[in-house]
């Protein structure tokens, strides 16, 4: 930002070329030093023009309209030159110009920033640093979000500046009663539009969290477990009949006698079993999850398994 960053603003009349009755008005901006001038889209008769007071000295309905006008040029660069001091931002007239014709640095849009984290979600995802379900949560939560703003605000997407409290807590409740997000679920959605707003604020596109203060609780429940008797149950369904079933319990037993979760067991390999010197066989496989390498003995029970599979 420069050191002086007072501004000021004059108005004045120039003869175009060719034999025309009005005259065209230009702005005149200045700030330390620097000016610089264009039209504002208006024209005045120059016998009604006051060069010292900046302004147009007839009564007629037209000219106390070219007078408001020029004061609403006057309060729009003022909103401008505010705007500029409170983001800290360099302030110079040929800027003050550019914004003031609307051809400045479009607004960060919510959606769109989102978008484009997702791109980093699908870059990581390729490393491996990430799993697919990780990656689909990010990208299903930017189209929950323009969903969300097309019903509340009739967009699909708005400035990342205008992200409130109360938005955060209207995409609570959308994905609660219109998604069906048990309450888990939408925490994990809420903290990637927290990751979000975190990189818009790193980045200077916001000047707020609209996330301080908030706090979204998971809920803990106490997971229950199956006891050797209804196991063993489980195992010795006739499910014959129905070969969809018998491939959904016989995966549900393998997963319970090796502790492996079911992304895992579906990412199995032959080549992630093996065995020892002394004839027992492994499971070694890196889980989907941490990426930690897990060496589980392959009992006998879900070596069955594989082999009626």
């Amino acid at each position: 930002m420069t050191t002086d960053s007072y501004f000021t603003l004059g108005f004045y009349i120039r003869k175009p070329k060719g034999d025309r009755a009005e005259y065209p008005i230009f702005a005149r901006v200045s700030v330390a030093g620097q000016a610089t001038e264009f039209k504002i889209g208006r024209t005045v008769d120059p016998a009604n023009w006051d060069a010292k007071k900046h302004m147009c000295r007839g009564r007629t309905r037209r000219d106390l309209e070219l007078n408001k006008y020029l004061e609403l040029v006057r309060a729009k660069m003022c909103d401008i030159h505010n705007m500029l001091i409170r983001e800290e931002k360099h302030v110079n007239p040929a800027i003050m110009k550019t914004l003031f014709l609307g051809n400045g640095e479009k607004p960060k849009m919510m959606v769109e920033v989102f978008r484009e984290t997702n791109e980093k979600r699908k870059e990581e995802f390729e490393r491996g640093d990430i799993v697919f379900a990780t990656y689909q949560r990010w990208t299903r939560c930017a189209d929950y979000l323009e969903e969300f703003l097309q019903l509340n605000n009739n967009v699909p997407d708005i400035p990342i500046k205008e992200v409130t409290s109360g938005i955060l807590d209207d995409f609570q409740h959308f994905l609660r009663m219109k998604k069906a997000c048990a309450n888990n679920a939408a925490v994990r959605y809420l903290r990637c539009v927290k990751n979000v707003l975190q990189y818009a604020l790193a980045h200077k596109w916001i000047d707020h969290d609209p996330f301080l203060g908030k706090k979204y609780q998971r809920t803990y429940s106490k997971r229950e477990f199956l006891n050797e008797y209804e196991l063993n149950a489980v195992m010795k369904l006739d499910l014959k009949e129905i070969p969809r079933l018998e491939l959904v319990r016989d995966t549900f037993v393998f997963c319970c006698f090796t502790g492996l979760a079911f992304c895992d067991v579906k990412s199995l390999k032959q080549t992630d079993i093996c065995n020892d010197s002394d004839g027992n066989t492994w499971i070694r496989k890196p889980r989907e999850k941490t990426g930690e390498l897990s060496t589980i003995p392959l009992l006998e029970v879900p070596r069955h398994t594989i082999r009626s599979v």
